[in-house]
């Protein structure tokens, strides 16, 4: 199935009986924003969540998925494995299916080559299925297998529960009409990941080109003769624009499964935040209603970052940090003076080297989960207790060849 609220190229409504229950439904007192499968709000810079409802719960994510896809393309941009005016190859049958009034939002015409860049803004914009699943062989090198597996492998080395089976986010039964069934997967396999997990996902792109929202905030944008359309209501222009939220982006989804979902990215006080909703009726008004409940019940302070030294088996390593000042997120029924971060050293062994983790940051008394992504790093190298005793040993050994030579000049 398409994204819930995706236009095709002609400018009608791929899914309009979902499209004119939203619009009926417009947001003129604040939503039970519980009324969803699932809901996630976390710190894009530090990582700390202020809000989680069943938010490690693995569930179909529809489009969401396409967020890895676009987070391994600017990986692989920026390590010059392609670039951003590369031509990139469209097989027949993902022309095919772009061409399709259910799965299609962006046609892909056979006369004509399109760049990474057009198709990263139709998958990001439109959620061209075609686009995304086209990038994603481009950056295996041509296997559609493959891009899948390094999705799994990217999850698998942040260490978050996600199981992909496709770069679009369509399910199998959708896939395997266009020979995109991956090997050993069920008929109705589909995307799984938690509204957690995809939310990572989102702060990991937008740590890698935070520039991205400046296509996820436009509600159009022409490539060639077609028009591509952003069906994100929480933009400027749309039917669920508050301009007190200064929403950014991110990304929609839709599956008959997974129904409504949606990634939205938004600052308070000039923090970015990434709040993500699965299953939901009425994902719109659902999103803006949870904003809302979190500036009624969340205040913060900005702190300073400590980084101290640490002693590893009696070898000092200085720390650093990439920032210095963060906000901290907590309950207003909590006593702010109370609020401390806290580190804990997790370097336990030698070597340790520059730039590596030694030690993470907590944020307590918050009245909110404690753990953030925020590290300290190795300002210095550390070398182990074996190479550091064989340099000792070395040095000795010379001092001892000279003792001779140094005794003879005296006598």
């Amino acid at each position: 199935m398409a994204d819930y609220a995706e236009l095709s190229s002609d400018g009608l409504c791929a899914s309009t009986t979902i499209i004119c229950r939203q619009k009926k439904d417009k947001d003129t007192k604040m939503s039970n924003y519980k009324s969803v499968k699932s809901a996630y709000v976390m710190d894009a810079t530090t990582g700390q969540t202020l809000y989680s409802d069943k938010g490690d719960k693995k569930l179909p994510i529809a489009s969401l998925s396409k967020l890895m896809t676009l987070y391994l393309t600017t990986k692989a941009i920026q390590a010059h494995k392609i670039s951003w005016n590369e031509k990139v190859p469209v097989s027949k049958e993902l022309i095919k299916m772009s061409k399709s009034y259910e799965l299609g939002t962006f046609k892909i015409k056979e006369s004509k080559e399109y760049t990474v860049k057009q198709l990263y803004q139709a998958a990001l914009i439109a959620s061209s299925n075609s686009s995304a699943i086209a990038l994603g062989e481009l950056v295996a090198g041509g296997s559609n297998s493959k891009f899948i597996s390094e999705m799994n492998q990217q999850a698998k080395k942040w260490g978050i529960d996600a199981t992909f089976v496709s770069a679009s986010g369509l399910d199998n039964t959708d896939l395997r009409h266009y020979g995109l069934q991956i090997a050993g997967t069920s008929k109705k396999a589909q995307n799984e990941v938690s509204a957690k997990a995809i939310s990572i996902v989102a702060q990991k792109l937008l740590k890698l080109d935070g520039g991205i929202t400046r296509w996820s905030s436009l509600t159009s944008k022409t490539i060639g003769n077609q028009t591509l359309t952003n069906v994100n209501a929480l933009l400027k222009g749309g039917a669920y624009y508050r301009s007190s939220n200064h929403v950014t982006g991110l990304k929609n989804g839709y599956t008959e499964t997974a129904g409504l979902c949606l990634t939205t990215t938004y600052y308070r006080d000039g923090h970015l935040l990434i709040a993500t909703v699965l299953g939901s009726d009425t994902i719109f008004t659902t999103t803006n209603g949870l904003i809302t409940h979190l500036d009624k019940v969340l205040d913060h302070k900005e702190v300073t970052l400590k980084t101290p030294t640490y002693h590893v088996k009696n070898h000092q390593v200085k720390t650093t940090t990439s920032t210095k000042k963060v906000l901290v997120w907590y309950l207003k029924n909590k006593d702010a003076d109370n609020v401390a971060v806290k580190d804990t050293l997790t370097a336990k062994t030698l070597p340790v080297k520059k730039g590596a983790t030694v030690a993470t940051t907590k944020f307590t008394n918050t009245g909110l989960p404690t753990a953030t992504s925020l590290t300290l790093q190795a300002k210095n190298k550390v070398a182990s207790d074996k190479a550091t005793q064989s340099k000792t040993a070395k040095q000795e050994s010379l001092m001892q060849k000279k003792l001779p030579t140094f005794f003879g000049h005296l006598f």
